[in-house]
Formats: structure tokens, C-alpha cells, sequence
């Protein structure tokens, strides 16, 4: 039985975790390693392992090569017509992380009209507001809101992403209507747990010089909804995603402080997912439907 040499490269640096101890295992450079993990990428037109400056993680076709390598050269070269029929026709499973608020009020329908556009792809999605390892947990792809740090992972803008300073009549009537933004800096507010910042409301003047206010936390949520419902009760003064709050202002159960200011940072909505070359048929049609959304 002979296998392209190649593969005995993959085989070896899933095993070894890395490059470097495949190449001692192999008695070869680590540069080969990479001319062969290479070559292999784009000789099947599909990533197998991304790189990442922790990490390298083996992706899904890279770890059914490797199980069919170890069994027959018949079954690798099925192995191999699946994946690449995967090239021509969405399949497979597609995983997928989306906030929880966002991805039920925008996503929950075209998440259903791809599955049922592509049926040989099993959705698996992940509705949940914590942040995730794209890579390391496997994941396709996810939905981001906010700014994005440097993460060499690639990110395609889908939307924008307004957010608003909201307090309910109630919490006004109590305290008083603010004359100015600083007067806000020992009220309580109700925060997102998972901004970098939380207790902080950061904005520009109409000059473009920013200020940063910080606030009392009253209550910490991670969830859009739970923070709307905790501003309405009068808890706190919140910073809210324009969609979950913009029903309640029209009707006038929240009311909108400083609407002339701007956010230090403009937020977005983001598909990030790990690569752009070897992309998966089955994301980039589900990218596609996303961008319908703009």
C-alpha cells in the first residue's frame, strides 16, 4: 500500500501537535513540513490545519484524511471524492456561534431557508451571548458584534450595530433629567457583561473629542433582552443595541439620552470566520444569505 508521502507529513503532525515535533519525529526541516502541508492544501483546494500564534488545529477534512490513511489507500481516495464533491456542493456540518438576542430577532429565518436550501449540510448553531474560540471550538464561523480586535481571523462586515444610552421615565422621574453627560457618574447602570469595559459610557462631543463616563453597576446581564427589561424596571441607565430598544422608545417606555452623541467607536456586526483562500463551499453560500441582510 503506498501513500504520497504528504500524507504521512499530516498524518505525523496531528499526532505531534505541531510542525516542529513532526519534523524531529520525520528527521526532516520544519520548512519541509510546511512545503508539504502545503502542497497537499493546494493540490485538494481545502485547508487542513489552522495556524493561529498558539496553536495549530487540524480542520475537520484534515482529521478524515488522516483516519483514512490509516486504514486503506481504496478508502482514501473516497475520502478524498467526498471532500471535494464538498467543493462543488454544500456539505457537511456547518457550526456555527451567533449571539443570542441578535441571532433570534435577524438570523433565526435564514438560518432555516439554508437549511432547507442545502439539505446535505447539517446546521449546528449556537445560540449564546459568551464568547467563543473560533478555531479551538471548532466552529465554521461566528457572528461578532462590536469592535473587533486583531485576531488574524478574517471578518466581513454585515451591518451596523447603533447603540443607545436608554433610561426608563420611572428611573427619570426618581433622579431628575441629566443636564450633562457627567451628571450620570454616580447613577446606576445596568451593564454587558461582556464588554471590555462595562460600568464605562465612552463618547464623542460635537468637537469629535471623546470622554469616557464611568457609572455605578447595578445589575450585570449578557443578554440584550434581560438588560432592556432591567432599564424599563427602572434598575439603571443601559447601553442598548438599537434593535432591542427602538419598539420601547417610539412608544415612550425608555427614553433616549443625548441622541446627538456619538459612540468613541462605531460598532458593527461581523461573519468572522478562519479563512478566505480555502473556504468551505457550504460558508461561502451561507455568507452569501448573510449579505442579503444589508
Amino acid at each position: 500500500m503506498f501513500f504520497h508521502p504528504s500524507f504521512e507529513v499530516l498524518r505525523q503532525v496531528i499526532q505531534q501537535g505541531s510542525f516542529t515535533k513532526a519534523a524531529q519525529k520525520l528527521d526532516i526541516s520544519s520548512a519541509a513540513v510546511g512545503k508539504h502541508i502545503q502542497g497537499l492544501e493546494h493540490k485538494l483546494n481545502m485547508r487542513l490545519f489552522h495556524r493561529t500564534t498558539r496553536s495549530i488545529t487540524p480542520t475537520p477534512a484534515a482529521l478524515d484524511i488522516n483516519d483514512a490513511v490509516s486504514q486503506s489507500l481504496s478508502y482514501l481516495q473516497e475520502v478524498l471524492e467526498k471532500l471535494s464533491d464538498e467543493q462543488s456542493t454544500p456539505a457537511g456540518r456547518l457550526k456555527i456561534n451567533v449571539p443570542m438576542s441578535y441571532g433570534e430577532m435577524f438570523l433565526a429565518k435564514p438560518l432555516a431557508q439554508y437549511a432547507a436550501r442545502y439539505p446535505d449540510v447539517i446546521v449546528d448553531v449556537d445560540f449564546d451571548d459568551k464568547r467563543v474560540h473560533l478555531i479551538e471550538e471548532g466552529y465554521d464561523l461566528v457572528i461578532r458584534i462590536g469592535i473587533l480586535e486583531d485576531s488574524g481571523l478574517i471578518a466581513k462586515r454585515i451591518s451596523d450595530f447603533p447603540i443607545y444610552l436608554c433610561a426608563s421615565p420611572r428611573l427619570i422621574a426618581k433622579r431628575g433629567r441629566p443636564d450633562r453627560p457627567e451628571d450620570l457618574a454616580d447613577w446606576p447602570m445596568v451593564c454587558y457583561s461582556n464588554a471590555p469595559h462595562p460600568a464605562q459610557w465612552a463618547f464623542a462631543d460635537e468637537d469629535g473629542r471623546s470622554h469616557t463616563v464611568s457609572l455605578s453597576p447595578a445589575l450585570y446581564a449578557n443578554s440584550a433582552s434581560m438588560m432592556k427589561q432591567a432599564c424599563l424596571e427602572g434598575v439603571g441607565v443601559a447601553l442598548l443595541p438599537a434593535f432591542s430598544c427602538e419598539d420601547e422608545l417610539a412608544k415612550g417606555g425608555l427614553l433616549r439620552l443625548w441622541p446627538d452623541l456619538k459612540p468613541v467607536q462605531e460598532r458593527a456586526v461581523y461573519a468572522v470566520y478562519p479563512d478566505k483562500k480555502f473556504m468551505p463551499l457550504k460558508v461561502r453560500k451561507f455568507i452569501d444569505i448573510l449579505e442579503q441582510l444589508r
